[in-house]
């Protein structure tokens, strides 16, 4: 076994090296005997290739990783005192509390970073999760930062670090861990039983030319105890960007779009800036990247042109990146998620490259995917009867006003055709075929299965509900089951043709 360990100030590397001696020379082993060697490199810089080696094993569903947060009853009270502050402003607290250490074990290598941030992330799944005499009750998602501070003064007060060496802290503003400033952790929260839609989803979208985060699976634990398995994701940020967009179009404005009063619909009803979280100032869109000098300028002529009554399809090109766009309103129709940006205007992310200004969609949250329909199914079927040309938003019935759909898919679009050939090209490869996202669930299952249900009980955690299952329990209605994928694949692809018999015909 390997242990490597990142120092806390510092992204400097400790090596403990574990050897097994063979007894008659080289290449043998002898099991009953070890030796440990402790190798020291506290001077030597972690390299971008073993950082990006380190990234490529972490979302590698092939490897178990178990991510374990030891984190003082002291630093959990402030989180759960943060949610509250911040939940009667009606915003989510950007406050990390500090983590002692956080240990991630992938496959045999572990890794250890002290001081690492920890705060709640979510929007309906926020909660209140800790008090002194239950402990944690409640299940909540987590962002991991590696790069955190904590010397804002007006978020630690007194407690705030006092950092005398300028150097260490730019080092530290620099930290990372598999060349990642954060991680996300989110529970089952849709008890999900095979687990794996949400990565799937994302792998496929990625194979189909549309930028989207990696992701695979850990178990956490909270000192000693077994939380179960949860999602972890890459955050959609500026190293995001870096890793995914070609160099000549980075540095362009990031907006991640979501309900705040008014949905993300690219309406000119649809607001953009910079959030302010302490003043539970929100927009639609909010500014991720270029916080301090965007004029939001791409975003005001994308609006101007799909708001137009003028917009012709030159005007359209001009402002997006067909060929991306199409790709992604084709996968998602496949996947068919409710509470995205077609269906609820919702989830998702819009990057304007820098040369070109032309806008880009990455998908984000998508846990409603494949059949999930546990607590909310709004149009009764799963999705699975919905029409890939469907003039509606699917979430609330009424007729889509989205005129990023409208004008490029929708009756008399300007791309209608592009459409129908990205959902041919869909259709027409394996990612619809069922056995090849339960070949996946089977590799998941083998590594979790036996730390799926939770140590403890859980106010919001239906523990029977999180074992793995390939079957569904699909109910039409908005009732407490999901479908299987297998069903759910089986219907949209009848679905899918019989739309596209008649679009042919």
């Amino acid at each position: 076994m390997i242990k490597k360990k990142l120092l806390s100030l510092t992204v400097f590397m400790t090596i403990t090296a574990t050897i097994m001696m063979g007894c008659s020379g080289a290449g043998k082993v002898n099991e009953n005997k070890e030796t440990t060697e402790a190798i020291e490199q506290s001077e030597e810089i972690i390299s971008e290739e073993e950082q990006n080696k380190i990234y490529s094993e972490l979302f590698d569903i092939n490897n178990k990783v178990t991510v374990k947060i030891d984190m003082s009853e002291t630093e959990i009270a402030k989180m759960e005192a943060d949610f509250k502050t911040y939940y009667k402003k009606r915003s989510k607290s950007p406050i990390y509390r500090k983590a002692d250490k956080v240990i991630i074990t992938i496959g045999d290598d572990t890794y250890e970073i002290n001081d690492v941030g920890v705060r709640m992330k979510g929007n309906l799944s926020r909660t209140t999760f800790y008090n002194p005499v239950n402990g944690i009750h409640n299940m909540i998602h987590l962002r991991l930062s590696f790069d955190e501070t904590f010397d804002d003064e007006s978020y630690y007060g007194n407690e705030a670090e006092k950092w005398t060496d300028d150097k260490a802290r730019e080092q530290r503003k620099k930290r990372t861990f598999a060349s990642l400033d954060g991680l996300e952790i989110k529970w089952n929260r849709n008890y999900d039983n095979a687990y794996v839609r949400q990565r799937y989803s994302y792998e496929m979208f990625r194979n189909f030319g549309v930028p989207a985060p990696q992701s695979s699976f850990a178990n956490l634990r909270l000192g000693d105890e077994n939380y179960g398995v949860f999602f972890i994701g890459e955050p959609v940020d500026k190293k995001f960007i870096e890793r995914y967009i070609d160099e000549e179009e980075q540095g362009g404005d990031l907006y991640k779009g979501g309900w705040t009063n008014t949905p993300a619909n690219y309406t000119l009803n649809m607001t953009y800036g910079v959030a302010d979280k302490d003043e539970g100032d929100f927009y639609n869109m909010e500014l991720k990247t270029n916080k301090s000098t965007s004029e939001h300028k791409n975003m005001e002529n994308l609006l101007d042109m799909l708001n137009s009554n003028d917009t012709t399809k030159e005007d359209f090109e001009k402002y997006v990146d067909v060929d991306e766009v199409m790709k992604f309103m084709a996968v998602s129709y496949f996947l068919g998620n409710p509470d995205d940006l077609r269906n609820n205007y919702n989830n998702h992310y819009i990057y304007f490259n820098k040369s070109t200004g032309k806008a880009i969609l990455i998908p984000y949250d998508y846990d409603r995917t494949l059949g999930v329909t546990y607590s909310y199914n709004p149009e009764a079927t799963g999705m699975t009867e919905v029409s890939p040309f469907s003039e509606s938003a699917e979430a609330t019935g009424q007729k889509q006003n989205n005129p990023l759909y409208r004008k490029s898919i929708l009756e008399n679009g300007f791309f209608r055709s592009e459409y129908k050939d990205a959902l041919k090209e869909i259709a027409g490869s394996d990612w619809m075929d069922p056995e090849r996202i339960e070949a996946e669930y089977e590799i998941v299952k083998k590594n979790y299965e036996d730390v799926a249900v939770i140590d403890k009980k859980m106010d919001n955690v239906q523990n029977d509900k999180l074992g793995f299952s390939l079957e569904g329990e699909f109910v039409y209605g908005n009732d407490g089951s999901n479908m299987s994928i297998r069903e759910y694949m089986t219907r949209i692809m009848n679905t899918y043709n019989s739309v596209i018999a008649q679009f042919d015909e």
